[in-house]
């Protein structure tokens, strides 16, 4: 079978199902019953049955759904769905589990293997993922992914699966390469159904297109209601830069640490938008309302400092982990979850020596996090909750539910205890879960001040602290973000003490995140910066709004990302950022000609340096080479052809934006006269390159044009173009430089 979508309506499906019935120990286990849209498995328990339609949104897509019907009360125990499928050839994507699991695309030569058992034992890094829900076999060619998947073919065909049905629990989509199977897989463990009771339990999106991961994202978006405070067509709001205490101060935070970054970002006039304070300011974890002596003014106090400033004010919350020292295990010990095997508390994870998990099931519970939320939301005053390790809700399936139900009702709950106005940044959570729930979502691990953790790269822990690790998701979870909520890439670092990464890793975070973000915190304390440090940071605003097209992984750890932004004037202005996050020098071939794409002009870390490299090469003819050192990212700006008109100008490039002119406000020809203009929130000196005609030239005209700024006369530039793709001669580009403070 070929996995176009049309192709599952007759296709026969090898259905594994196994259930437990009225209370009963035993499980009943059916394997390898066949299920096609015609013909369900039936017999004196359930049937199970198959549906395929079409999509109705007049977008092509199919609905696959699969129904279960009780004909006795039963619990539910596993349920897997396998058809035939070719795979040759084909990549496919991986999403992990929750924020902080690794979500990349895989081949047939690829494993994902679980984290041994000594070492989760030990570590209890295993509860932070869903190695104890889904096997990770480690068998070469055996591939998963949770909530959705692609297949991506040597052409760019796009074959797309995504669940509408993870709020009956969690949903994983299994390629094995070896055998040329695409299984479905249901976690139902725990999911209890009554006599005749009937549930369309399965229910996946399939979609198929050329280069369509953008407009086929859009359609799996409108399956999701929507329920944030910022809307899916305001991304103008939903673009923001931000600062967080956690990636500088971690635990140590302090009211005066906060009073100082404040401080420093308005005396050196950043304009962030939102200023969050992470762990660290509570007694104990669970304890929100008890703040400890490092704050001694409150936190209605900071709050008020902060929006004094101009920023929004966020602070970060576990709403369902519970410290082993808090007030709450001594005197409530009820709102904890209880394993009902152990009658103990559910671990949820190994941090801060280790933590409960709050049952939200609990009355008196729910009523304690809506206190909660009351009081920091408006009697505080903050304007957004950072609300993490959300997967603590859910560790086992328990009163009927499956872990996926649960995980869906505890974001729902979410939701409702912060209104439909505030702000919530979700992280640490199973990430279709929160669609269309939170206002942004961490979408990857957290990031490091170094580039990679090879100890925990070697014990196979996909959600390790790592820049490296953190990136790859990055690039891979792009099409979430506007869509499904704003990503937060987690943090760029861009200082110099405290942070081994070098100017190159540091620019490729900056870059990236901010291409691929909704929301870009930083943590540094700006008050130390040095010149290049300013100058990088300074280059970061106003937040660019990309409108990302693809991000294609052509060479293994080898991305380009395939983007627009809008002008001065509203029209979209085409890029191409490559990143290198291999262990070695690699040569890119830039894009080839076309209208929208004449010439490329290049930006990396050296532009935004004090003391540049004068030999790197500014202008790129297009299918050109180009090298990117090791851990290198540049971004190139794709320039048009010349317009018939010889009067009309053109940018061909600028200095003070890690993406060249998003820092324009305006840029308009009046009859040869340029009126041009700067976003305020770029402080920068300012260097413009300006075609005017014909821009490039074989050689050198002995009168240039001239080019007006007002009533000042414009000075020009002979530029090398490098490169000879597609046999381009030796050239040069004619620009009209403008430089301004």
């Amino acid at each position: 079978m070929s996995l176009a979508p049309s192709s599952f309506q007759t296709s026969k499906a090898q259905v594994t199902i196994s259930y437990k019935i009225n209370g009963d120990k035993n499980v009943v286990r059916h394997k390898n019953e066949l299920v096609q849209p015609d013909r369900p498995f039936i017999n004196q328990n359930i049937q199970v049955s198959a549906k395929v339609v079409r999509h109705s949104d007049g977008k092509g897509g199919y609905l696959l759904s699969y129904y279960i019907k009780a004909f006795k009360p039963i619990e539910l125990v596993k349920f897997e769905a396998t058809y035939m499928a070719d795979l040759k050839d084909q990549r496919m994507m991986a999403n992990g589990f929750q924020s902080w699991s690794q979500a990349r695309e895989f081949t047939k030569n690829d494993k994902i293997p679980a984290i041994r058992t000594g070492i989760a034992w030990y570590t209890q890094l295993n509860l932070q993922g869903d190695y104890d829900i889904f096997q990770h076999t480690g068998e070469k060619g055996l591939i998963h992914s949770s909530s959705y998947t692609h297949f991506r073919d040597v052409n760019n065909v796009l074959s797309f699966f995504g669940s509408v049905s993870e709020h009956l629990g969690y949903t994983y989509f299994k390629g094995d390469f070896s055998n040329n199977t695409l299984s479905i897989y249901k976690d139902v463990l725990g999911k209890k159904m009554e006599q005749n009771e009937e549930i369309e339990f399965v229910r996946v999106f399939i979609a198929q297109g050329l280069d369509a991961e953008a407009p086929i994202w859009d359609s799996y978006a409108e399956f999701y209601e929507d329920r944030r405070a910022i809307k899916n067509n305001e991304d103008d709001k939903r673009h923001v830069n931000g600062w967080t205490s956690w990636y500088n101060y971690y635990g140590d935070v302090s009211e005066s640490i906060i009073n100082e970054n404040v401080e420093a970002l308005q005396k050196h006039k950043y304009p962030i938008n939102i200023f969050q304070i992470d762990d660290g300011f509570q007694t104990a974890i669970g304890d929100w309302l008890s703040i400890n002596n490092k704050f001694p003014n409150g936190m209605k106090a900071i709050a008020d400092k902060i929006k004094g400033a101009g920023f929004k004010a966020g602070l970060w919350l576990a709403p369902y982990a519970v410290g082993f020292t808090s007030r709450i295990v001594k005197e409530h010990p009820d709102w904890l979850i209880i394993d009902p095997e152990t009658k103990k508390p559910v671990v949820a994870g190994p941090n801060w020596g280790g933590f409960y998990a709050l049952d939200m099931y609990n009355r008196e519970a729910r009523e304690y996090l809506k206190h909660v939320f009351d009081v920091v939301l408006q009697d505080w005053g903050f304007d957004m909750l950072k609300l993490d390790f959300c997967f603590a809700a859910a560790m086992i399936p328990r009163m009927g539910k499956s872990r996926g139900e649960i995980m869906w009702e505890a974001m729902d709950l979410i939701r409702d205890l912060v209104g439909p106005e505030k702000l919530v940044l979700g992280c640490g959570v199973p990430l279709a879960t929160a669609f269309r729930k939170v206002d942004y979502c961490r979408i990857g691990s957290d990031v490091a001040p170094w580039w990679e953790d090879s100890k925990l790269k070697l014990l196979h822990v996909r959600e390790r602290v790592s820049t490296a690790n953190s990136l790859v998701s990055t690039l891979t979870r792009w099409t979430m973000s506007d869509r499904m909520f704003g990503n937060d890439p987690d943090v760029m670092i861009l200082r110099n003490h405290k942070n081994k990464l070098s100017p190159d890793e540091r620019y490729t975070l900056c870059v990236l995140n901010n291409i691929l973000g909704a929301l870009v915190f930083s943590s540094d304390n700006v008050a130390l910066y040095g010149r290049d440090e300013h100058l990088l940071y300074s280059a970061t605003f106003p937040k660019v709004i990309a409108h990302v097209h693809s991000v294609i992984e052509f060479r293994r750890n080898c991305f380009v990302v395939k983007f627009t932004v809008n002008d001065a004037n509203g029209k979209p202005r085409n890029y191409s950022t490559f990143a290198n996050l291999t262990e070695e020098e690699q040569t890119i071939y830039l894009p080839e000609s076309s209208r929208d794409t004449h010439l490329l002009f290049a930006t990396d870390n050296d532009m935004h340096m004090s003391q540049a490299d004068e030999t790197e090469a500014l202008f790129y003819h297009p299918s050109s080479a180009a090298k990117l050192k090791v851990h290198e990212t540049k971004t190139f700006m794709h320039i048009p052809e010349p317009h018939p008109d010889q009067n009309d100008l053109l940018l061909l490039g600028s200095t003070s934006h890690i993406v060249p002119g998003a820092e324009l406000d305006q840029f308009k020809n009046d009859n040869g006269t340029l009126h041009i203009t700067f976003k305020p929130e770029n402080t920068r000196h300012h260097k413009v390159y300006i075609g005017f005609g014909t821009y490039l030239h074989q050689h050198r005209s002995s009168v240039p044009p001239s080019c007006r700024l007002g009533s000042k006369q414009l000075d020009h530039e002979w530029i090398p173009v490098h490169g000879v793709g597609e046999g381009r001669p030796k050239s040069e580009v004619l620009a009209f430089v403008i430089e301004e403070n």
